[in-house]
């Protein structure tokens, strides 16, 4: 059985950490406390961080676990160590994304004209064309696969697609309005 370490530096040290987390939290000693399970005067006695009088309180190992820390962590920090974070479990399950609501889409529809005018910043502070252009080509293949009756038309699309001065309107917007017209009845 290991003998319960009895420095009042190591104790005080894990005092303040104890209340510096609570703190970090924005807790309360009673809101905290409700939170770890424990009460009011353990998280009180706990933070003051004198040496237990015969052996370390159970309570210290929901404070702990309150904090979002392992059980051992009491122990490592009491050895001069860090707290050692709890595992956050599995990953919760995806779920099935709903439609795009009318406000999403439109809100889609908004960022389109920042992303290629991102793009055209990066090529006029030096980026290289190509990659300018390769960009271009992902953010129109990423908005091409949004379902139709989300994105509305491409006609759409493509007039919010900004143009450097002088370089006229790219080869694959002209057939995208053409094909959007023919899609729409035009």
């Amino acid at each position: 059985m290991e003998t319960m370490n009895r420095d009042p530096e190591a104790w005080m040290r894990l005092g303040r950490l104890f209340r510096n987390a609570r703190e970090t939290e924005g807790l309360s000693r009673k809101a905290f406390a409700d939170k770890a399970g424990v009460s009011e005067k353990a998280v009180y006695n706990a933070e003051k961080g004198e040496v237990p009088a015969r052996h370390q309180p159970p309570s210290l190992v929901k404070i702990a676990i309150g904090h979002g820390w392992k059980p051992e962590s009491i122990q490592a920090i009491l050895n001069g160590g860090d707290p050692v974070a709890a595992d956050p479990g599995p990953a919760p399950a995806p779920t099935l994304r709903q439609p795009a609501t009318v406000d999403e889409s439109t809100h889609l529809l908004e960022l389109v004209p920042r992303v290629y005018e991102f793009g055209r910043l990066c090529s006029s502070l030096g980026a290289a064309a190509a990659a300018r252009d390769a960009f271009d080509a992902a953010v129109q293949h990423l908005i091409d696969s949004v379902p139709r009756r989300v994105a509305q038309s491409s006609l759409t699309l493509a007039a919010y697609r900004p143009h450097a001065l002088g370089e006229g309107i790219p080869a694959d917007d002209a057939e995208r309005i053409l094909r959007a017209m023919e899609d729409d009845g035009h």
